[in-house]
């Protein structure tokens, strides 16, 4: 069917004057200026709502990676302990992640993982304590292993060495 029957199947049926009116109005139109600011301010408005949303759920990401990495630590210490009979590894009070990574590599875990909390820069260090207090020495050195008196009613815990809170409001060191 050519474009001249077209138009006039399309006047017989009342239609081919609004048809030919409206190609001739939208032929060669593009959107105003006012058009694309009202566009631009509502993507603008859009992502300005999105953005803190994403920023809090990048925190809650790192918070459950270093969840997920006390779990696994917590795991392989209680391996540890039951292979051991009742034994927890031991060390001396400062940073030893040596010891406390001799006691559980390559058996137990590949590697002590880093703590990546978004707070401090990632560390895999542990430091060997009797007792994490908020706002110790302690704040930001990676985990907090207490493992010096076999005596001490946490003797053989592990904790993110982080006196912040998180996203729920609860510090780090309670986990």
């Amino acid at each position: 069917m050519n474009l001249t029957r077209f138009h006039a199947t399309m006047r017989s049926f009342g239609l081919g004057q609004g048809l030919r009116s409206v190609s001739r109005t939208f032929r060669g139109r593009g959107f105003t200026l006012v058009e694309l600011m009202i566009v631009v301010s509502i993507l603008g408005i859009m992502a300005s709502i999105a953005a803190p949303k994403f920023a809090g759920m990048v925190r809650k990401a790192q918070e459950g990676a270093v969840k997920g990495n006390l779990g696994m630590l917590r795991s392989a210490l209680r391996i540890y302990y039951a292979d051991n009979q009742g034994i927890s590894p031991t060390c001396v009070l400062a940073a030893d992640s040596v010891v406390f990574a001799a006691s559980l590599q390559p058996r137990y875990i590949g590697n002590v993982p880093e703590v990546k909390s978004g707070l401090h820069p990632n560390i895999d260090n542990v430091y060997c304590d009797i007792e994490m207090a908020p706002g110790s020495i302690h704040d930001g050195q990676g985990w907090y292993y207490d493992g010096v008196l076999p005596e001490d009613s946490n003797f053989g815990g592990i904790w993110v060495a982080c006196d912040h809170t998180d996203v729920k409001g609860s510090f780090w060191t309670s986990y």
